[in-house]
């Protein structure tokens, strides 16, 4: 009898072990969002002046707290805005820029994403935070097409399936120069900026989107943490 106990514990114990060290993992996602825009730029701000985003992005995931991002958006600034002083010459402006960004991030889930038995508290759903460098292209700008930008935010995500999730997520992206309308007249009009780069042109966005896990690899799970 003790020895048929002996064997089963052994059996019993195999299987775990075997679920532990040979679970696969998803460390590669990619999916696609849409959302709004908005700029912080040298004209006066309209109310609920949004604009259409669209875009893809791809994640690789290093554990459940920390993974780099890759985020290509595509939107636009359209409509009539009004200079920020009145006095200027030809207060009314007309802008019609598309824009495209690509950002690069470093980021950083609250909880242990990915529910796990053999991890406390690790959850399907999780806050996070990122920060990096990204470009914008500015295909229509009569000034220069192509800026660096600093690009922070925060997101929230759910786990819907083993591969498939769900995130939300606000972007805001210093641009390092002032052109974003692409009108000389506009770049700094009231000679304010100074050395400050927080007074240059802002872009943010807004999205909802789906990941999907493509690449998994089978780990030791119990050091995948």
């Amino acid at each position: 009898m003790l020895n048929k106990i002996r064997i089963y514990l052994i059996v019993v114990l195999f299987v775990i072990g075997g679920n532990l060290f040979a679970q696969e993992i998803y460390t590669t996602e990619i999916g696609l969002h849409g959302g709004g825009s908005y700029f912080l730029g040298d004209v006066k701000l309209k109310s609920f002046d949004l604009q259409p985003d669209y875009g893809i992005t791809f994640r690789y995931v290093f554990n459940q707290r920390l993974f780099l991002q890759a985020d290509y958006n595509q939107t636009s600034i359209s409509g009539n805005y009004v200079q920020p002083d009145e006095n200027i010459s030809n207060p009314n402006v007309t802008i019609n820029q598309r824009l495209n960004t690509l950002d690069f991030t470093f980021a950083f889930n609250f909880m242990d994403y990915g529910q796990l038995d053999y991890i406390l508290n690790s959850s399907n759903h999780s806050a996070y935070l990122f920060m990096g460098v990204g470009l914008i292209h500015m295909p229509d700008n009569n000034i220069k097409n192509l800026n660096f930008s600093i690009p922070v935010g925060f997101g929230y995500k759910f786990k819907l399936s083993n591969r498939l999730h769900l995130n939300l997520q606000w972007t805001h992206r210093l641009m390092l120069a002032d052109n974003i309308e692409g009108h000389a007249a506009l770049n700094n009009p009231l000679q304010l900026n100074g050395s400050n780069i927080f007074n240059n042109d802002h872009l943010g966005t807004g999205t909802i989107g789906l990941s999907y896990g493509l690449f998994r690899r089978k780990c030791k799970c119990l050091n995948y943490k």
